[in-house]
């Protein structure tokens, strides 16, 4: 029984830190939502292979001092898959900032003359 009541209280904490990860996850997310719209008005591209490998090796620089059981690769794997997401959103918020200025621009001679 008190194995079972341990093991009910590590899966509670581990709920409790999964609620803390998606948290800062969304702060994240929010956070490189408007690194990508600051990137279009720059002319920047989404894609920035140097920023994400200097942001990989800082996380398993990180982790290397924390000494835990992930190990490096593991810790740039997560990060390759957050970076993935987060480029998403960038795409995604450029296609409608673009879709917006189309809109806000007006019918193109090329339109016009298809429409007649």
């Amino acid at each position: 029984m008190a194995a079972e009541l341990s093991l009910e209280q590590l899966r509670d904490e581990i709920d409790k830190i999964d609620e803390v990860i998606v948290r800062l996850l969304d702060s994240r997310a929010r956070c490189a939502y408007t690194v990508g719209r600051l990137k279009h008005q720059l002319g920047r591209p989404i894609y920035e292979p140097a920023r994400e490998a200097a942001v990989i090796a800082h996380v398993r620089q990180v982790n290397g001092t924390l000494g835990g059981p992930l190990d490096s690769d593991a810790v740039a794997r997560l990060y390759e898959r957050i970076m993935d997401e987060a480029r998403r959103i960038q795409r995604i918020e450029a296609e409608r900032d673009a879709a917006a200025q189309r809109l806000a621009d007006g019918p193109t001679p090329e339109a016009e003359s298809v429409e007649s």
